[in-house]
């Protein structure tokens, strides 16, 4: 591996109090630089859990991966952020993103309007946390002047866009500090959203050194068997969300077996979604394997890129 490559996780809503004290006590432990917590619709919300984790660790990065301003208006997730950042000793980072499920919700799940409203959440959340004395007027958020927050807030706001989707990548590269990639681990696809990424960052005109970080789901185990199994029972989740890599890899998405494992899978019956997820999914859409052969998979991809 390069030098300064640092390695993150990611935790579920699912889990209870002590486990997420006993989880976050062991990752901090085994070396990880960077914890999130997931912030999906029906499971516990990440910012409590985290502030629980943060006031039983002392060196690990902690931060919500992802939280949108549909679910959560800006001005919370800013005030969600700066308790984060006061009870971790200014060890907080902030996931924003589009997000998902809405359909669970009846809400408009059109990719052109959750982006704008993620361009929007991304820009006002920065005006709450830079504490700017001025109105904000978009299409989907608006504010007076009066709307300042009234905490102490992150001396240096750290905003991760995370994302599978290049046009994202773009707004990542021009709002944010680093975009986290989510299931992107093919060569291909990496380097249409790197392209994508870098234009942002020369339409931001910053000064400021961005990078990329990829990750997703991550299946280790000593048993490659196993590994895919384990892989096919978390990805059943998250099927329904992840087309745009599944048509990057020629998959056609309006397929019988996709609409059976979405149905599945929105339904809540993951176990029955699994079952019906080819192998061929479980190596587009995560690493999984051994350790080996994961880190093998990892150095290949990274080489040559802006990724930490």
């Amino acid at each position: 591996m390069k030098k300064g490559l640092n390695f993150y996780i990611a935790l579920q809503g699912g889990y209870s109090p002590n486990e997420y004290i006993r989880y976050g006590k062991l990752i901090e432990d085994k070396g990880f630089d960077r914890l999130y917590v997931y912030d999906d619709l029906m499971f516990y919300p990440s910012f409590p859990i985290l502030n629980l984790i943060a006031a039983n660790t002392s060196r690990i990065e902690l931060g919500p991966c992802l939280a949108n301003g549909l679910y959560r208006h800006p001005a919370l997730i800013a005030s969600n952020a700066a308790f984060l950042d006061a009870v971790s000793n200014g060890r907080s980072v902030l996931g924003l993103g589009r997000g998902a499920f809405f359909d669970f919700l009846k809400m408009d799940t059109d990719e052109k309007f959750t982006r704008k409203a993620f361009k929007e959440t991304i820009m006002l959340t920065s005006h709450f946390l830079k504490k700017k004395e001025q109105a904000f007027k978009g299409e989907i958020f608006n504010t007076t002047k009066k709307a300042v927050l009234r905490v102490p807030s992150p001396s240096n706001p750290y905003i991760i866009t995370a994302t599978w989707n290049p046009k994202m990548a773009y707004l990542g590269g021009r709002y944010s500090d680093e975009v986290q990639l989510a299931e992107v681990f093919t060569d291909t696809y990496l380097k249409t959203i790197l392209k994508t990424f870098q234009k942002g960052i020369h339409d931001s005109k910053s000064k400021s050194k961005k990078h990329i970080s990829i990750g997703g789901m991550v299946c280790v185990s000593d048993d490659t068997k196993k590994a895919i199994e384990k892989a096919k029972k978390t990805l059943a989740v998250y099927i329904p969300y992840l087309k745009t890599i599944l048509k990057n890899n020629k998959v056609d998405v309006k397929s019988t077996l996709i609409r059976d494992i979405d149905l599945l899978s929105k339904r809540g019956n993951f176990l029955e979604a699994s079952k019906l997820i080819p192998d061929d999914y479980v190596s587009m859409l995560t690493l999984t394997g051994t350790p080996t052969d994961v880190a093998l998979k990892i150095k290949k991809l990274i080489k040559g890129k802006p990724i930490k």
